[in-house]
């Protein structure tokens, strides 16, 4: 039986609970083809987070997007970069995307 995990807090008390429940998370789906295959067409945040209560983990779409966007800025500059170009987002995409996001005034 799967453990239910929560994850939804502050950045500061739960980033190594994140951690831990993202790599926790990873290994249950690398055991089930439905959930490998649900990840891998996941292409939002609340998709991620949909395949992660299937596996019996509940993690916050805003608690994973921040969690991956600080170990991006706490980073070594040139392991930010790599990090980030894991990412494979092509130019046209990432401009697209930074042109359409919203800040907060």
């Amino acid at each position: 039986m799967i453990n239910q995990h929560q994850c939804q807090g502050s950045m500061g008390s739960t980033s190594n609970d994140l951690s831990t429940a993202i790599q926790e998370m990873l290994e249950t789906v690398a055991q089930n083809d439905e959930l490998k295959r649900g990840l891998r067409m996941a292409t939002t945040a609340a998709a991620v987070s949909e395949v992660a209560a299937l596996a019996g983990f509940e993690i916050a779409p805003a608690a994973l997007v921040k969690h991956y966007a600080q170990r991006l800025l706490d980073a070594p500059d040139a392991t930010a970069v790599h990090n980030f170009d894991l990412c494979s987002w092509d130019a046209g995409e990432l401009l697209w995307a930074m042109n359409n996001w919203s800040v907060q005034d």
